[in-house]
């Protein structure tokens, strides 16, 4: 076979690409996964996912570092009121935006 060429294709998958998961994979037997992805890809979809319904409710993110009695006495007071940390100081905020109007 002298002149003969041989091509070689190389081919690169990420995790998230979810039409080549299975093209490089052998079939597995045993109970099939609910998901094709392993636990920290999963976790970075669903966090991708929840962001995005986040933005789309109107909601934004932001990070406040206090004081470690403060988070305790939140923490009290969101349990006696059945709320989370987040609800909590959102009904506060509105209820000292209220006040001040």
């Amino acid at each position: 076979m002298a002149g003969s060429q041989v091509f070689v294709i190389i081919m690169s998958i990420q995790q998230e690409d979810r039409t080549t998961i299975d093209m490089f994979s052998r079939p597995e037997r045993g109970r099939p996964k609910t998901s094709p992805y392993d636990r920290s890809t999963q976790l970075k979809l669903s966090k991708r996912l929840q962001r995005n319904r986040d933005k789309h409710k109107g909601m934004r993110r932001i990070e406040v570092k206090l004081n470690s009695d403060i988070v305790e006495v939140l923490d009290a007071l969101a349990e006696d009121l059945g709320l989370s940390r987040a609800e909590v100081i959102e009904n506060g905020l509105m209820r000292l935006l209220d006040q001040n109007d």
